[in-house]
This record gives C-alpha cells, structure tokens and sequence, in this order.
C-alpha cells in the first residue's frame, strides 16, 4: 500500500523555468479572485483555513485543461505530476496571505486604530505617536475606508505607510520562510510525519497504479463524498428555500448556560464539519485524542476555578487572569519549540556549521572542504549546501525585523521576545499541522500580553506602547499564519524532486507578489464599499477589520489607564505549562502506547477562545471512528477508513467551490462551508 508520509518519486522530473512562469502568473488572478470573493461575495472564504479554497479551485481548473488538451492530443499532456504539485505549493502558500492571512489585517490594522479610538487615553497617544509615514492619520481617510462613499483610493496618503511596512515584512516574510526549509528534511524525511492536509492531491497525483485504487477504496471514497454533498445540498437550499428542511451543521448552545458560574463554559457548539473529520480520520490517534480530551480537561478547569472564587474563569483580558490558560499554552508551546529544536539538532547544526565555513572561505577566498573539517564527519554535505541561503536568509531577515523594530521606538529586547514568541507559534502551529492536520486554531497568546504580564507595562514606552497597537495582526488570528502552509508545500515539493532553494526562493516571490496585488486591488474596493459594509458577509473580514484593530485600541486604552503590573501566577502558569510538557513528552517516550500527545495540552490556552471549541464535536466523532475500525477493521478497514476520509475532504472542497458560485449569482446566502 502507498504510504504518502514517505517520500514519492516524481514521474518526471519538473522543469524549472516553465514552473516557476506559470506558478507566478498564476498568483494574480488567484489573488485578485480572493479580492472579489471574500470582500464583495462574502459567505464561505477563498482565502480561509488549510487548505484555502481559491488556490484548489485555480489548481482544479489549471489540471483539467492540462488533462483537456493531453486528451485532445492523445496524451501528450504540457504538465507532469510533480510539476502540478509545485504549482499547487506555490498557489496554497500565496492564498494563505492573500486576505486575512496577511492583505487584510495589514490594512486595516493601518486605520483600524484611528477610526476605533474612540477614548481620550487612547485618541491622545495615536495623535502624538503615530506618524503619518506609519499608518495612515488623515481622519477623512481613515473614514473612507471604514465606511466607503464610493470613494477614490487617496495613494498619497497610503504611499508612506505602505512603504514603511515593506521594509518590516520584506524580512519578516524572509524569516518564516527560511525557518520552514531549515527544517522541511527533519519533518518530512527523518521524522516522516503524516501530512494529512496535502494527503489529497498527492494521492491524485501519484504516480503508477496504487494498491489503495481497487474497487474498495473507490467505494470508501464515493461514500464519503455522498456525505457532504447531501448534508451540504440540503443546507444550501434550506438557506434560499427556506421551507427546504435540512440538518443544522453549526449550532451554538451557549444559551443553556447563561447563569454563573456556568457560564464561564461558553462558548458551547456542537457543530458538524466534514472536512474536518476527514483530516482527523487521516491523522494520529494520540494526537486527535489530546486534543478533544485537553479542551474538557480546559472547561472543567475554568469551572473549578470559578466555583472556587479564585476568578471567573474568564481569559482574553488586557491582564493575566486565573486560571492562568493562555500562559500555560505559552509555557508549553516554549517547550515544545525547545524539543522540535532539539530533535533537529543534528541537521541545524550541519547546516550551520556548513554555512559558516563558507562564510569563512568567502572572507579568505580558498576553497575549504567541508567534510573534513567537520569534526563529525557529516555526511550530508550537499544536504548542508543546499540550505546554506535558507541558513543565511533567516538570520537576515531576523535581524532585519529587530532592527526595523528598533527604527520605530521598540527597545531590542522586546523586539527579540515578541517576535521570537511569534516563530515559536509558528513552528508549533505547523507541527500541529504537519503532525496532527489540525489548521483552525488560534495562537495561545498575544505576545505582547505574556510579555507584559512578566515585565509590566512600565518596560515600554508611551511610543512603543502605542505603536504595538499596530501588531496585533501577526498572531491574533493565527488560522492562516504563513509557516504551516509553507510546511506543506515543502511536503509536496519533496514528492518532486524539485530544488529545494528554487523552491522556497519560488514561495518568497510568490508571497511578495501576492502582497503587491492584494493591496493594489483591495483598496479600491475598501474605499468603494466601505470595510464596515463588507464585514457582516464575511466572518474573516470581520476578523481582521473589526477585531484585530479593535483588540489592539482596547489593550492600549486599558494599559495608559491602568498601567499592568508584574504577576508572579502568570510566570508561575508559563513554568507550569512548560514543565507539564516536559511531563508529557518522557511519557511518551518511556511507555510505549501513552495516549495523550503534549501538542494537545499545548493548545489548550487556544482551545477557550479558538476554533476548537467549534472543532470539538467533529474531532471526536473522527477520532472515535477511526479508533474503532483500526481495532475492529483491519486492513480492509483501513483502506476503507482512507476512502472515506479522502471522499470527505475532496467533496467539502467542491461544495465550497459551489457554493461560492451561488452567493456570486444569487447574493450571499448566510450558509458557509467552514
């Protein structure tokens, strides 16, 4: 049977240039679509979660007329396998950033603060501290963009801010970027983790026959299809038709527990998501386990504590609060950051090592040979070679970040603390994805909470406390970060044989192409329609209009009128999420078959006010099914179960896509996918 978590051989070997010419062109009309689908259609995102359903659309249609036209020509198709999936990395990477993973947010978070200051405190600080070349101050403006007139795009005043913020997210970008080819080799080869979210197009891109292609599992797969197309079908014209009877996929039963201390266990769903248990059914038991088991263990936590009196249990504050369950996913994510390090550890330091020698032979200008001055004999020497631009890239682009933090009125050590947390999100959340093929989750914390919460707000200045404001962006919504979506296309670029630094060099253009058009074509309709007009059609533009800019007004009214002071129980909840991973990762590795996986506690600072809590029911109902047949169904089962699981997942996508053309012909219908 085809196993995909090991790396398949490429049918032939792409051609570069023609790859990297249609994976570019390719990022316009993709980012462009985003644009129109997302602000003017609204319901159901194009650029949503893992995997976003513009870039599959695009890449649906791109093999079809690639199939078309090798029909017509008696199978001389123009593309191979691998090269469709260097093309569909590229495109997955480019639609995580097109809208509210990066476009968005960015913009908003440009005008947000001045439109949302609505308090003296904060007003005050915005009109001394922000200048007019880092976001745009023009009150006229700002209003515009909120609340459209049909209003020409003022470039002027945007040209300044835009400049500015290039400058930060050149190497901002640079760095994420580096960061997952460094340890694409460990993740995919060593380790050789599932990858649940990419199993679908490299199981259609396969080369040769596959055991897992019999009668069986074609069965598995229309069955799983069957699913989401009648529940969805039924959903969607219930949604034009209302007479139409269908079964409620989202259902929001926090109203049973109004009432303290109950309600400190809101938000309740019971929400069904196909898609979404088909990763489960492909993902690691103990993973999915920990997860669902980890958020009951999180809202029994929250009661306890407000049944104590110690609090109530609430968490999302300006302030650390009881019972401490943003600092202890902090706590556990440093952890776990630390083990992904350390299991690296051979690879990152054969790659340094490697880098500095030829940094060494550049200054001296003679060839040195690097296997043997190594003193362990690496043996992956042309491995190490190949990464040395990556190895050089991060650094810069770290520096470059630091030092762009520092231009603005951030002291280094904070700049090295925020952003230093921020790629430790980054390198868990795309664990979590890789191992686990989980994407909709939120990070643990704000870093600039945690940070305060250890240091109090009096470390910073007036300025720096302002202009954080403006960094919410980053982490506030981490369903759409950039580096797990990265992570999967190094997976799929791995299956090809494509170069590793023409790759990631590939997604660096890609991405900053992406921001270029994104902003050039969402202004106008911003400006046009207004974001506040937009944003009730859109639960992403919501996300990055509304509530990110809104997060960081209200954080910096509440830090000027009630200065933060240090908590000992926040340092204290950090160790203790810390050492509990520890706990967890030497049982797992002292007793074979212990169930509960640390990435699981690790979210559980997310889980309260995270997608999980949406995400609850369906990881269950995956986990349980697939726990049952892997005991009960043996190897027919299994097939089966990958059937089903794929069926769901390409059958999702597609009723996504439908739906999306509805609520373009029909107006938005209120009734969305995921």
């Amino acid at each position: 049977m085809t196993t995909h978590s090991q790396t398949q051989k490429p049918d032939n070997n792409p051609r570069h240039f023609r790859v990297i010419l249609i994976a570019l062109f390719g990022v316009v009309p993709l980012t462009i679509f985003v644009q129109w689908s997302d602000l003017k259609v609204g319901g159901t995102m194009a650029a949503g979660p893992f995997p976003p359903l513009a870039a599959c659309l695009q890449w649906a249609i791109f093999v079809g007329i690639d199939l078309f036209y090798g029909r017509w020509k008696r199978g001389l198709s123009v593309f191979t396998n691998a090269e469709r999936l260097i093309v569909l990395a590229v495109w997955l990477i480019s639609n995580t950033v097109a809208g509210r993973g990066m476009v968005h947010p960015l913009l908003a978070s440009l005008v947000g603060p001045a439109y949302y200051a609505r308090g003296a405190a904060a007003a005050s600080a915005l009109a001394q501290n922000i200048p007019d070349w880092l976001a745009v101050t023009d009150k006229t403006a700002v209003r515009q963009f909120y609340e459209g007139y049909n209003a020409p795009v003022p470039w002027k005043l945007w040209f300044l801010p835009l400049l500015t913020w290039s400058l930060f997210f050149v190497p901002f970008i640079l760095a994420n970027i580096c960061m997952c080819a460094l340890f694409e080799r460990v993740w995919v080869r060593n380790e050789r983790l599932a990858f649940p979210l990419v199993a679908l197009p490299l199981n259609l891109m396969s080369p040769g026959g596959s055991n897992e292609k019999d009668r069986l599992f074609k069965r598995s797969a229309i069955f799983g299809m069957s699913l989401p197309i009648l529940l969805h079908g039924f959903g969607i014209a219930h949604a034009y038709i209302p007479v139409v009877p269908c079964i409620p996929f989202y259902n929001d039963i926090s109203d049973m527990l109004r009432s303290p201390p109950w309600n400190v266990l809101n938000p309740l769903y019971i929400n069904i998501y196909p898609i979404l248990i088909g990763f489960t059914l492909l993902s690691p038991t103990d993973i999915t386990l920990s997860v669902w088991f980890f958020l009951a263990l999180n809202k029994i936590e929250t009661l306890m504590s407000a049944l104590s009196g110690w609090n109530d249990g609430a968490s999302g504050s300006v302030s650390a609060q009881a019972p401490f369950l943003e600092e202890q996913s902090a706590g556990a994510f440093i952890a776990l950051a630390a083990i992904l390090v350390w299991n690296a550890r051979h690879h990152l330091t054969g790659i340094a090592y490697t880098s500095l020698c030829f940094l060494r032979s550049a200054s001296s200008k003679q060839p040195i040979n690097v296997s043997q001055h190594n003193p362990k004999n690496l043996q992956n020497d042309f491995e190490y070679r190949s990464c040395t631009p990556m190895f050089y890239g991060c650094f810069l682009g770290i520096v470059g970040v630091i030092g762009w933090c520092w231009w603005i009125g951030f002291p280094v050590w904070f700049s090295i603390a925020y952003f230093g947390f921020f790629l430790i999100v980054a390198l868990v959340l795309s664990r979590l994805m890789a191992e686990g093929g989980i994407s909709w989750l939120l990070a643990p914390i704000l870093p600039d909470k945690l940070i305060l919460s250890l240091t109090g707000s009096s470390a910073l200045s007036s300025i720096a406390l302002t202009r954080l404001s403006m960094h919410v962006q980053h982490l506030r919504d981490a369903r759409q970060i950039l580096a797990p979506s990265v992570f999967q296309g190094g997976k799929l670029r791995d299956s090809t044989g494509f170069s590793l630094k023409s790759f990631y060099v590939l997604s660096l253009a890609a991405v900053v192409l992406t921001l270029v058009v994104g902003v050039g074509s969402s202004l106008p309709i911003f400006y046009h329609y207004g974001a506040l007009t937009l944003a009730p059609n859109s639960d992403g533009l919501q996300m990055s209009a509304v509530v990110i800019p809104t997060t960081g007004i209200n954080q910096l009214s509440g830090r000027l009128l009630s200065p933060i002071k240090p908590s000992l129980s926040a340092g204290l909840g950090v160790l203790g999420g810390a050492a509990a991973t520890l706990v967890l990762s030497s049982l797992r590795l002292r007793f074979v078959g212990w169930p509960l996986h640390p990435l699981g506690y690790a979210l559980t600072g997310t889980l309260q006010l995270g997608y999980a809590n949406k995400m609850f029911i369906s990881i269950f109902a995956g986990w349980l099914l697939k726990s049952l047949i892997l005991r009960y169904g043996g190897v027919v089962g299994f097939r089966i179960l990958r059937g089903v699981a794929l069926g769901l997942i390409l059958s999702d996508l597609i009723m996504g896509v439908l739906l999306k053309l509805l609520d373009a012909i029909l107006g938005p219908s209120g009734y969305a996918i995921f």
